[in-house]
């Protein structure tokens, strides 16, 4: 079954202002979104439907340790949206509030 992606305006910010230091940015998405279509439930599972994917980097060869990571939010049979990416050397994590306050909005 292929699911329906989305991304919210948050997500959008956060390429933009990645794609200024990492050219190859749209390529890796691209990747991602092709592996989601088929598989919404990639990556770790977090929390109520929040999901943590590590995406590579192939502006740096670092691979997927020191690459991306993208949070999904999938409902249940309907929908998949891409939440929050940020790159690793910049943030550890994300905090579950902060993601849920994201969703809500």
């Amino acid at each position: 079954m292929s699911y329906n992606i989305e991304t919210i305006p948050s997500f959008d910010k956060d390429v933009k202002k990645l794609r200024k230091r990492f050219p190859n940015i749209k390529n890796d998405l691209k990747e991602l979104v092709a592996e989601l279509k088929d598989n919404p439930t990639l990556g770790t599972y977090l929390t109520e439907g929040f999901y943590k994917i590590r995406v590579k980097n192939s502006s740096i060869p670092t691979g997927k340790s020191g690459g991306f990571r993208v949070i999904t939010y999938f409902v249940q049979n309907e929908m998949l949206y891409l939440v929050s990416m940020y790159s690793k050397n910049d943030t550890d994590t994300i905090l579950i509030d902060r993601l849920k306050e994201i969703i809500s909005k």
